[in-house]
């Protein structure tokens, strides 16, 4: 019977954490992160890169900044989420449908923890000097995982 009991409390140990885990818990701080938490967390990693892969990337030639190369652009950052969202505040989204430009989830990274099963989307606008040295934006979209705590993947 003790035997019965000790393995149902661990399996019931478990269940309960890998059921946290996969609805997207985060365990370094003991709740779930909000919508704003998750965007502005994809928002931060975007912004920090140096350079940008683009879809729809400007004609090399009228770009000022020469490390333009193809599929990436170096760009101007912006000083913070709260400057990006005064200017574009119909930017960003969790999980607004549609299909996405990322694989689906495994389900082990799901339950370990590694994906909280949400996709943010920042329809990013990447700012850049053209060959006049006036600021150009063209428009880029991130779908991006993030782990329960909030890194984008």
């Amino acid at each position: 019977m003790k035997r019965f009991l000790f393995v149902g409390g661990v399996l019931l140990i478990l269940f309960v954490y890998f059921g946290l885990n996969y609805s997207g818990f985060c365990f370094a701080e003991m709740r779930y992160l909000s919508n704003e938490e998750k965007i502005r967390a994809v928002f931060d990693y975007q912004n920090s890169r140096d350079t940008l892969p683009l879809d729809n990337a400007p004609d090399p030639k009228h770009v000022l900044d020469k490390s333009f190369g193809g599929y990436n652009l170096a760009h101007i950052k912006y000083k913070s989420f709260d400057e990006y969202i005064a200017l574009y505040p119909e930017c960003c989204s969790v999980n607004p449908g549609g299909g996405y430009e990322v694989p689906p989830t495994e389900f082990l990274d799901r339950i370990l923890g590694y994906d909280s099963g949400d996709v943010v989307v920042i329809n990013f606008q990447v700012r850049y000097l053209d060959e006049d040295s006036s600021l150009k934006t063209v428009e880029n979209r991130f779908d991006n995982y993030l782990e329960n705590c909030g890194k984008p993947r």
